[in-house]
């Protein structure tokens, strides 16, 4: 018997602001689950002009496709999707379409996601995506499909753009 179910809800956003968990660009405390970490403070300052525009993308299409998250005793914790959180809350949404990895059975009364119902939850289905041990998992980069007008970030991204643009967006990857 496995010790979580996957379920879909609308979370609040207010409650994954700042907690991010299986990530490898955060280090962090453990949160003792399979090592695993997490961070409570989250830079929100990394590609502002990307933000706005998938801001403005929501606020006319509403949010295309759900943001992971795993619900724990400790609470509940970002694992992909962080980017669409910050511009949902931008947009004034208060919250947030989510496919929960709940270990916690606070959303056992939500619908069950399952291998055979996952695309209709997404407006741009996943290419990769595991149902594991630990619970599902999937690529995050399925945004790119709205991201590419507005967002270099893909294979190119730095094709025909200038270093202030790369300063303001991507400010870790310059130093002064």
């Amino acid at each position: 018997m496995r010790e979580f179910d996957v379920r879909f809800a609308d979370v609040p956003i207010s409650s994954i602001l700042g907690r991010l968990i299986r990530n490898s660009q955060y280090g962090g405390p453990s949160l003792q689950l399979n090592g695993w970490t997490h961070r409570p403070e989250i830079s929100k300052a990394a590609k502002p002009e990307f933000h706005e525009a998938l801001a403005e993308s929501i606020r006319e299409e509403g949010v295309r496709n759900p943001i992971l998250v795993w619900s724990l005793p400790e609470g509940t914790f970002l694992s992909f999707g962080g980017s669409r959180v910050r511009a949902a809350q931008r947009a004034g949404l208060e919250t947030i379409p989510a496919i929960i990895n709940d270990y916690t059975g606070q959303y056992a009364d939500c619908p069950e996601v399952t291998e055979e119902n996952l695309s209709y939850w997404f407006e741009d289905p996943p290419n990769t995506y595991e149902f594991g041990e630990y619970g599902f998992d999937y690529h995050y980069n399925l945004e790119r499909a709205r991201r590419a007008n507005h967002d270099p970030a893909g294979f190119a991204w730095l094709e025909g753009e200038e270093p202030s643009w790369i300063r303001r967006e991507f400010p870790w990857l310059i130093e002064d």
